[in-house]
């Protein structure tokens, strides 16, 4: 089944953030994950999320996803990011149609 990663993002050093977003996105690519949305204006229309960027990958499935996210390549990553950047970040998946 399809996995979507979606993040909430907010960036608190843009130029520290480039170092890390460079770095990762090859990452996510050979994990099997194609970036989607990445957003700095996205729309609430309902509820109080008041995400300054949203952000949105395809894995494959669930355990791509999770086996991207745990790795050790992505573990000094995090750490950077953690550096220029909060985030929350959650992963869905779309269950094949009937």
């Amino acid at each position: 089944m399809t996995a979507y990663v979606i993040i909430d993002l907010d960036v608190t050093d843009s130029a520290g953030f480039r170092e890390y977003a460079e770095a990762v996105l090859p990452m996510i690519r050979r994990a099997g994950g194609r970036p989607l949305v990445s957003d700095r204006q996205p729309v609430v229309l309902e509820g109080d999320w008041t995400p300054s960027t949203v952000v949105m990958y395809e894995f494959p499935d669930r355990e791509a996803a999770e086996r991207f996210w745990h790795s050790p390549e992505y573990q000094p990553l995090k750490e950077l990011r953690r550096r220029y950047a909060t985030v929350r970040v959650v992963v869905a998946e779309n269950p094949p149609r009937p």
